[in-house]
């Protein structure tokens, strides 16, 4: 029986999966925050299980969390080693997981390291040159160098990461196993559980750095109808998953898009009075307007891509890109700040293009549900990243749906290599 057609029986709201990738330095975070969910715990209408795979020994433990009991006790599962990095080991949690909880919504949080679309396997770059365990173990939790708003590990091996990879990679890292999940991947295990429940999931969660990115809404956009993320580096303590269990569980009638704002609010607040110094950010974003954002971008690509002859537009473009908002990764941009560069500029096709950009993002009915902000050097922050590589284009870009489908690299290409 599936566990849509359980969902009758059960009478529960929301199934809240967490997949804790924590076989990396992230280790006591994952701690931490299974404690904080237990501080809320699950009820009869919000279920809410998580799949911790640690650092410190070869056990991968699956939790049904509750209030009050000891962590063993809420441990209902215990899995030899398991590689987080591999689709199939995210498949069989969550088919754990509605199986066992089905409900009427599913969230998922894809909790560890995060570096947006970025696929670029670091592991194999690092053991060419004979310094695997260095990076396995200094990795931060964005996996970035430069202007990272708190240093959570050594300087040094975030230095080191920077001189010996251009780029960093996609989400869930596992250092055993010396695996990740790039996105193709996560679009295909995605569709997997899709098909298996009958219905897109609810919510996906980002709890990683630099995800919330159109390149990675896009290439979920038909497998669950919220996504929540940063477009900046997480910090190590993450979301407040008391603060957000706190509010599901008080209101199991949550609908998604509700969810989603209600998690942007608590990120924003918990940060903003515990750690007021750091910048930082979070939006929620509804996945039925990706498609038309993503030709909305392709026009505006296919517009700047006609004006390029032209010294005026190259001007243009140049000016938007040097004052747009960009993050830890520096390749990153804010879409929405890009394009009011754009049409502040331009009153012909150009800024027309960019304009309409702007409503999709931020209209009547906009892409971004919920969007929010922290500090200065996050203070032109939208919600929505977007790919500007200063250089070259990675070849690793095509791969991605929103490449392939809305040519947004052939822009690229044709700026950087006039």
């Amino acid at each position: 029986m599936s566990a849509q057609t359980m969902t009758q029986d059960s009478g529960r709201k929301w199934t809240f999966m967490v997949y804790l990738a924590g076989d990396n330095n992230l280790e006591r975070f994952g701690l931490k925050d299974l404690f904080e969910i237990k501080q809320i715990g699950s009820t009869d209408q919000v279920a809410i299980v998580a799949q911790f795979d640690a650092m410190s020994d070869a056990v991968t433990r699956r939790y049904y969390l509750t209030q009050g009991a000891l962590m063993s006790v809420d441990c209902v599962a215990e899995l030899p080693e398991v590689n987080t990095g591999d689709p199939a080991a995210l498949r069989e949690f969550v088919t754990w997981a509605t199986e066992t909880y089905p409900a009427e919504h599913y969230g998922l949080v894809l909790w560890n390291h995060g570096s947006g679309w970025k696929d670029d396997d670091i592991y194999r770059a690092a053991e060419a040159r004979n310094v695997a365990e260095l990076i396995m173990r200094g990795q931060v939790r964005g996996l970035a160098s430069g202007r990272a708003s708190r240093a959570l590990f050594s300087t040094t091996l975030e230095t080191l990461v920077a001189e010996i990879v251009e780029h960093e990679r996609a989400v869930l890292f596992d250092d055993t196993s010396a695996d990740f999940l790039d996105n193709v991947e996560m679009r295909q295990v995605l569709a997997e559980i899709a098909a298996q429940l009958g219905k897109p999931l609810d919510l996906v969660g980002f709890d990683a750095c630099l995800m919330n990115m159109v390149e990675v809404a896009y290439q979920i956009r038909d497998l669950c109808r919220v996504i929540v993320g940063s477009q900046e580096v997480e910090p190590g303590d993450g979301w407040p998953y008391n603060t957000v269990m706190a509010r599901l569980v008080s209101h199991p009638e949550l609908a998604p898009e509700a969810l989603g704002q209600a998690i942007v609010e608590a990120y924003l607040d918990f940060y903003s009075t515990r750690y007021p110094q750091l910048s930082v950010t979070q939006s929620a974003l509804a996945t039925a307007s990706m498609e038309s954002l993503g030709q909305a971008v392709h026009a505006l690509g296919q517009r700047l891509l006609e004006g390029l002859g032209d010294r005026s537009t190259l001007g243009l473009v140049f000016g938007a890109l040097r004052a747009a908002q960009t993050y830890t990764d520096r390749e990153y941009i804010d879409l929405q700040h890009f394009c009011e560069l754009l049409a502040g500029e331009d009153a012909g096709p150009i800024g027309q293009a960019a304009g309409q950009v702007i409503a999709l993002l931020s209209g009547d009915t906009p892409a971004v549900i919920a969007n929010g902000r922290h500090g200065e050097n996050v203070a032109n922050s939208h919600g929505v990243s977007i790919y500007f590589p200063g250089r070259v284009i990675s070849p690793l870009y095509s791969r991605l749906e929103f490449a392939r489908q809305q040519g947004w690299d052939e822009f690229l290409d044709a700026f950087l290599n006039p």
